[in-house]
């Protein structure tokens, strides 16, 4: 199944670029917050750490926040300007700067251009041929096959010369460019009698002529990819032709406007050590749910539907109550910070419509996994309290998920 796609329009906050700092704050350090609920805090919260500390748990070692859609009012917070590891949640403050800069329908693009001669007796290209690098984190084995079979349509059989990688160029997730060019050599089906030469970046004027490009799927459909199987090559390949983990927080800081404070990005898939606040977070998602909503996409463009879509949600939320009101960016770490579980997306009520949210949990070093379960009882819970769920419409789906569809592009 899955989800029309929901049209939002919301305000981001733009805040005076400021400085990005080296090093990243200690978990839990202490920033202002504001959070004064309208109505009280939910049952569905205080269960909730209620259930934590009777576990042994320290709450003050989790953070929630979940208010309405337009900001307007909080519903539940504890913690929530506190700073915590968000892990691969911070591949959503990576999807969000990739939208800003490139837009929902950018494609990026690997082009092969050679400086020699095809010999159309013996199906040779007398010369090197050149692969420059747009830095798709989305290039694929079955990418190389689709390059080796359009060189063939050109009439190569097979290249005298080397093969030349200019740029960062990875392929099936390897993050060497050495790695990756030997995957795309192996898997081209085009013989090559040289090596494989590197340069730093392509030459200007680019060398040759072109005879083909290969281009990736749009950037809405790559992101889904990303943040639904959570794959961290591709978030920080992403990241890296964005600038790298500081341009992340540089955006975050001066275009989302949250505070130097409150942000540290280490890696852009979220690996390692990072740092958010529940509070900050959902400013986040509210910017990307704008973002979106201009290109007349929702959050579930971008994120999985649990319970009905493939990837890390597809056992959560299951059933059919709650399947299709929950669309969120899981988070898990095992041993970084003592361990982390963190989600944050959007749950859809009947009372209070849709409501973002971000809850991250720090495991001291004891059952990650337990944590999910937790989230997923306090929400639920909390989704009851609030009148029950309101799965969004739902679409038919093939069985099996449609792969990305890149796309070859022949020189005139």
């Amino acid at each position: 199944m899955r989800i029309f796609p929901a049209v939002i329009a919301l305000v981001v906050v733009i805040a005076t670029p400021t400085s990005v700092r080296e090093s990243a704050p200690p978990v839990l350090a202490a920033v202002p917050t504001s959070t004064a609920l309208a109505t009280g805090a939910p049952q569905a919260l205080s269960d909730f750490k209620q259930r934590l500390v009777a576990e042994g748990r320290d709450a003050g070692q989790h953070g929630i926040y979940i208010e309405t859609l337009d900001g307007s009012r909080p519903v539940a917070a504890h913690n929530a300007g506190a700073l915590f590891n968000p892990a691969s949640v911070m591949k959503l403050a990576t999807s969000l700067a990739a939208l800003d800069r490139l837009g929902a329908d950018y494609r990026f693009r690997t082009e092969f251009r050679t400086a020699g001669e095809i010999n159309p007796r013996t199906g040779e290209l007398e010369g090197d041929l050149w692969l420059l690098s747009g830095q798709d984190p989305s290039f694929s084995i079955p990418d190389a096959r689709k390059v080796g079979e359009g060189l063939r349509q050109l009439g190569i059989r097979r290249v005298t010369g080397d093969l030349v990688v200019a740029g960062a160029f990875t392929c099936n997730h390897n993050s060497q460019t050495g790695v990756s060019a030997g995957v795309f050599r192996r898997n081209s089906g085009l013989p090559i009698s040289g090596v494989t030469r590197y340069e730093g970046q392509a030459p200007a004027p680019a060398p040759g002529r072109p005879l083909l490009t290969l281009e990736s799927d749009r950037l809405v459909r790559l992101l889904l990819e990303q943040n639904a199987h959570s794959v961290n090559a591709m978030a920080d390949v992403l990241g890296a032709s964005l600038g790298g983990p500081a341009a992340v927080q540089r955006f975050l800081v001066e275009r989302v406007g949250l505070s130097e404070e409150t942000v540290y990005v280490g890696q852009a898939s979220g690996l390692d050590v990072n740092r958010l606040s529940p509070q900050g977070t959902v400013a986040l998602l509210r910017a990307l749910a704008r973002l979106l909503g201009a290109h007349g996409h929702g959050l579930e463009s971008v994120m999985s539907v649990a319970g009905l879509d493939p990837g890390t949600l597809r056992d959560r939320f299951t059933g059919p109550e709650y399947a299709g009101c929950v669309v969120a960016k899981t988070g898990t770490l095992h041993s970084t910070d003592g361990g982390v579980a963190a989600l944050a997306g959007v749950i859809y009520t009947r009372e209070r419509g849709p409501l973002l949210f971000a809850v991250y949990d720090m495991a001291e070093g004891r059952h990650v996994l337990r944590l999910r379960q937790r989230q997923d009882e306090f929400l639920k819970r909390l989704i009851d309290e609030l009148g029950g769920p309101a799965p969004l419409p739902q679409l038919p789906e093939p069985p099996e998920p449609s792969p990305l569809e890149s796309r070859l592009v022949f020189a005139q």
